[in-house]
C-alpha cells in the first residue's frame, strides 16, 4: 500500500480513508489533493481526488447528515437517469450493501467517479457555437428520456414565480435600496409572465445547468454535475438558467453564437411548448431573482449590483434580444 499523502485540512488520514472506500470494495493507492474538482465546493463539507490501485480515480465527497435524505435523492435520480442512457450522467457509486452513502464513525460519504476535463476559457467561452449546440442536446435527451423519472422517485416542485414573489416580499422589509432598484423589473414580469406562469409545461429539470457545472472535453459535453436544486420546473428553466449565466458573464453574449446556436437547436426539436418559448426571455430574468438572493445573503455589494444592473440592462433590450431569439 503506498502512502502518499495525508488529509491535513480534515484531520482525515489515509487509514480513514481506507476504511471509508472500503465499503465500496475499493483499495486505495493515493489520495490527488493536487487536483482541482469541477462544480461548487459548498455542495459538500469535504471533498478530494482518490486513486485505485488499478489507477481509476474518484471523488470522494462527505456530507452532513442534515443533508442526508437529500443526497440520497440526488444519487437515485441519477441512477435511474443513467439507466435511460442518457449522455453526460455519471452517477454515485452504490456501495457493497447496494447504498449511496456510507457512514464511518460519525460522518457520512458518498463516492462518484472522477471525470477530467478543460478549464473553460473565461469569458471567450460565451461566444462558442459549438457549446450551444452541445448544450441543447444534452437538454433535449434529458426531457425526452427522464420522463418516467416521477413514477419512480419523489422529487420536489418548485415554482419560480412564488419564490420571486416571497424573496421580494422580504427585501422590501431588509433589502429597501436594493428593492426600488429592480422594482421595474419585477413590475415587467408581473404584467405578463406571473399571470401565465401556471400555463406552462413543466418536467424534469437539472435546476442549475450552466456552463461551469459541465465538464467539457475535446470540443464535447463530458459530465453535467451538480444536481443540487434538481426537480419538477417549468419546461424551459434550465435552457433559461444558462441563458441567464452567459449574459451576466457578457451581456453581448444573448445574441451571439453560443446563445442562438443553442436555441435554434432546442426549437428546432420541437421540445418546448409554444407558451414556454414565448416566455423564455421572462423566465431568464426572473431566474437572476435566485441568484441576487444569494449575493444579498452573503452581502457581496459588488456581486449585488452586478445582478442589478444586469436585470436592468436586459429588460432595457428586451425587445431587441426577443427579436433576436424569435428570428432564429
Amino acid at each position: 500500500m503506498i502512502r502518499k499523502n495525508t488529509v491535513s485540512k480534515s484531520s482525515l488520514g489515509l487509514y480513514a480513508i481506507e476504511s471509508i472506500v472500503s465499503s465500496w470494495n475499493i483499495s486505495l493507492k493515493q489520495t490527488c489533493p493536487e487536483i482541482p474538482i469541477s462544480g461548487s465546493p459548498q455542495r459538500t463539507s469535504y471533498r478530494l481526488v482518490i486513486e485505485d490501485v488499478q489507477g481509476y480515480k474518484y471523488v470522494l465527497e462527505r456530507i452532513s447528515i442534515n443533508k442526508y435524505n437529500h443526497k440520497n435523492r440526488i444519487a437515485q435520480t441519477l441512477h435511474f437517469l443513467s439507466t435511460q442512457n442518457i449522455s453526460g450522467i455519471t452517477p454515485y457509486l452504490p456501495n457493497e450493501q447496494g447504498k449511496y452513502i456510507t457512514k464511518y464513525e460519525n460522518s457520512f460519504w458518498q463516492l462518484i467517479p472522477f471525470i477530467a476535463g478543460e478549464k473553460l476559457n473565461r469569458p471567450s467561452y460565451v461566444f462558442d457555437t459549438w457549446r450551444g449546440r452541445e448544450t441543447a442536446h444534452f437538454l433535449i435527451e434529458l426531457w425526452t428520456k427522464s420522463k418516467g423519472v416521477f413514477n419512480q422517485l419523489n422529487l420536489p416542485f418548485f415554482s419560480l414565480k412564488d419564490y420571486v414573489n416571497d424573496m421580494t416580499n422580504t427585501m422590501v422589509c431588509y433589502n429597501t435600496k436594493e428593492y426600488h432598484q429592480i422594482r421595474s423589473v419585477l413590475k415587467y414580469l408581473k404584467k405578463d409572465f406571473f399571470n401565465h406562469y401556471d400555463q406552462i409545461p413543466v418536467c424534469f429539470c437539472h435546476g442549475d445547468f450552466h456552463p461551469l457545472n459541465i465538464i467539457w472535453k475535446n470540443d464535447s459535453l463530458i459530465s453535467v454535475i451538480d444536481w443540487e436544486f434538481m426537480g419538477e420546473k417549468i419546461e424551459m428553466y434550465d435552457m433559461a438558467n444558462l441563458l441567464g449565466c452567459l449574459g451576466i458573464e457578457e451581456p453581448t453574449s444573448l445574441v451571439n453564437n453560443f446563445a442562438l446556436e443553442f436555441i435554434k437547436t432546442i426549437k428546432k426539436s420541437n421540445s418546448i411548448s409554444k407558451i414556454g418559448f414565448h416566455y423564455l426571455f421572462e423566465c431568464m430574468v426572473a431566474l437572476r431573482f435566485p441568484w441576487l438572493a444569494e449575493w444579498l445573503k452573503a452581502q457581496d455589494e459588488e456581486m449585488i449590483q452586478l445582478e442589478i444592473d444586469f436585470l436592468n440592462l436586459i429588460c432595457k433590450n428586451r425587445i431587441f434580444i426577443n427579436e433576436k431569439w424569435n428570428n432564429i
